[in-house]
């Protein structure tokens, strides 16, 4: 995990960007939650300077989640914007679906997940995107997403988590996505993965992590990491042992915002692991260790 560093100002600036190369790729853009990320930013990103505390204390908490929304679109954006428009169909369409949904996270419902769910798709996509590393996104993808590597085409089903009482049944529904769409392809390179995000599980509200500094933030997400793939990952593993061989992993994702005192700033951050499947071969294992160097 790396600690972001940039200023609010430029923060701002590259989610100007990545508005407009969104709208250049298609993507109406209506003044949804998008268009109030761009405006709240864009305020705050000088006011917080010389804002009054009371002033402070209205505006700082659509600011704290407008920081932490935006983080997604600018990731999708750094990473796909030299793909010609051409090959992004299925990402503006993701992202076509991403700009609606609820303003704030904490306002989300079971009926109004939509627009975010389809977002950590693309997010997932971008994430993948590594060409210099050998490791490209499959961006007509015929499952949430999908991913070339060493010559394995791999086959990605997303879902956010937001109890854990519902990780079997999300564990279940994916990997079982995943067979449907294994059984009709043909040849041997093919392989299946389940992603999850489980922000809301770790932050079910817009609090903020405070840590004394980087490097204990640093040891803290990796712990929390640790913890929930020691407590949770027998779940999912247990509903692998009736699903397809070729179903060999699982990846986790899970991201909000944090304060590192030291250097007295708000850091967006984000972690990403991969958890094989037991009693992989030894080729899927390395397969594994390549995409999760790349992530």
């Amino acid at each position: 995990m790396n600690i972001p560093t940039e200023s609010f100002e430029a923060i701002y600036t590259q989610y100007s960007a990545a508005i407009a190369w969104m709208k250049n790729i298609g993507v109406k853009i209506g003044p949804g939650r998008t268009s109030h990320y761009e405006k709240i930013v864009g305020y705050w990103k000088d006011t917080y300077k010389t804002a009054s505390a009371e002033e402070g204390k209205k505006i700082f908490p659509d600011f704290v989640s407008s920081i932490y929304e935006i983080y997604d679109f600018v990731s999708i954006y750094s990473a796909l914007k030299e793909v010609p428009n051409g090959q992004l169909t299925s990402i503006t369409e993701k992202l076509q679906k991403a700009v609606n949904g609820p303003i704030n996270a904490v306002e989300e419902t079971p009926d109004s997940t939509t627009a975010r769910n389809f977002l950590f798709e693309a997010s997932v996509a971008a994430r993948a995107y590594r060409p210099d590393k050998g490791v490209t996104t499959i961006l007509d993808a015929k499952s949430d997403t999908g991913i070339s590597i060493d010559g394995k085409k791999i086959w990605v089903e997303c879902k956010r988590i937001t109890t854990t009482n519902k990780i079997e049944s999300n564990a279940r529904k994916a990997s079982r996505q995943l067979e449907d769409i294994l059984k009709r392809q043909i040849g041997s390179g093919h392989r299946g993965i389940v992603a999850f995000d489980i922000s809301k599980i770790l932050n079910a509200g817009d609090k903020i992590f405070v840590s004394e500094n980087d490097t204990a933030l640093m040891s803290s997400v990796d712990r929390m990491m640790d913890q929930f793939m020691k407590e949770f990952s027998h779940i999912w593993q247990k509903v692998y042992t009736r699903r397809n061989r070729k179903i060999i992993g699982t990846i986790v994702r899970f991201a909000f915002m944090s304060s590192s005192e030291a250097r007295n700033i708000l850091v967006h951050t984000q972690q990403w692991a991969l958890n094989p499947r037991l009693g992989v071969s030894v080729s899927d294992d390395e397969i594994q260790r390549r995409l999760v160097s790349s992530l």
